[in-house]
């Protein structure tokens, strides 16, 4: 990726050079992202934003740019979240009306980025900055730049999204050996729940469809390949569905999670 050029009334940052923060421990709080607060475009819930690099835009009057960058980004651990409480034609993104970071629902800023641990990295009026910021947090969590990082992002999706961590593990495993055994007795506690084993089956087919959600239109075949991948996604919400009565609640909500994003890319393909 690093080639990306009523109830409801309830950091400059240099573009590629974040700052590598401790990461925070425990669900991020988001606040109005409900049903009685939606507006319009793409539903979702405060706990679909865990573990997302959410960029949350006050100011009406850039929808139709907060659009290009929504459709740019959709199939990533990314929401574009609206906060305010009017339709706007042709915006697909989830508006909810005072929809907002718990911690920083005070600040009036016209738009902020908070990544994964919670922690807002911009805050400002420039939506181009917020959105190379998007992208550079994108990247860093899909590809983290060294171990700090790679610790920081396991470090908070072993206390809040036990399949992503489980994922992230493996990975940290191979990189460095080394300092495995700092995580080895958390995720092998994980890998001992047969309902965190599933999750990581449904995690990573989650992510592969998503990324996969554009078929080839110049295929000849390509009806036929569209209506087996539908086929293939019904199937495995249907047989992964379970999980969201889990009684785990981390892993109930990474599962509906996975799960959303299951039934939105089929019906979106």
């Amino acid at each position: 990726m690093r080639h990306f050029g009523a109830a409801c009334l309830g950091a400059a940052v240099l573009f590629a050079a974040l700052p590598v923060l401790s990461a925070s421990t425990g669900p991020v709080a988001w606040t109005n992202v409900s049903e009685i607060c939606y507006v319009s475009g793409r539903k979702c819930s405060a706990g679909y934003l865990q573990g997302k690099v959410v960029l949350v835009c006050r100011d009406k009057a850039l929808a139709d740019r907060m659009e290009e960058v929504w459709r740019s980004f959709k199939t990533k651990s990314f929401v574009l979240l609206g906060s305010w409480p009017n339709r706007v034609a042709g915006a697909t993104f989830p508006v909810y009306d005072g929809a907002a970071l718990a911690a920083f629902a005070p600040d009036r800023a016209p738009m902020y980025v908070v990544d994964e641990t919670g922690t807002v990295r911009y805050r400002g009026a420039d939506d181009r900055k917020a959105t190379e910021v998007v992208v550079t947090l994108i990247t860093d969590m899909e590809s983290p730049r060294d171990e700090a990082q790679w610790r920081m992002f396991l470090e908070h999706e072993l206390t809040v999204l036990p399949g992503r961590a489980v994922i992230r593990f493996s990975e940290f495993k191979r990189r460095f050996p080394d300092s495995a055994a700092d995580y080895e007795a958390r995720v092998a506690a994980l890998g001992k729940s047969r309902d965190v084993t599933r999750l990581v089956e449904l995690v990573k087919f989650s992510k592969a469809a998503k990324d996969a959600r554009r078929l080839d239109p110049g295929k000849k075949n390509d009806a036929l390949v569209k209506k087996k991948f539908e086929a293939k996604i019904k199937a495995v919400v249907s047989r992964y569905s379970p999980l969201k009565e889990s009684s785990d609640p981390l892993v109930a909500q990474e599962a509906k999670n996975a799960l959303a994003d299951l039934v939105w890319t089929e019906k979106s393909l």
